[in-house]
């Protein structure tokens, strides 16, 4: 059968490293989040605009096809 692994097993434990990441605190992690969601929302808006631009107006808000006098009814 193939080999299962892409490295030689002959590797000796010293020579494989773990890079580890840099401590980051909460209060870092909660700001890059906040940024990270705003530049999500400007992008989703220009998009929005750009596509309500080429489409020559924004789309209407429909209801459900079929008859709306039985929907707005009052009696």
């Amino acid at each position: 059968m193939g080999q299962m692994c892409c490295f030689p097993l002959s590797r000796g434990d010293d020579k494989l490293s773990v890079k580890k990441a840099p401590a980051v605190d909460d209060d870092e992690l909660v700001s890059l989040s906040k940024r990270l969601v705003e530049d999500a929302v400007l992008r989703a808006v220009q998009q929005y605009m750009e596509e309500t631009q080429q489409n020559g107006a924004a789309p209407k808000d429909e209801g459900p096809p079929g008859p709306t006098h039985i929907l707005n009814s009052t009696k």
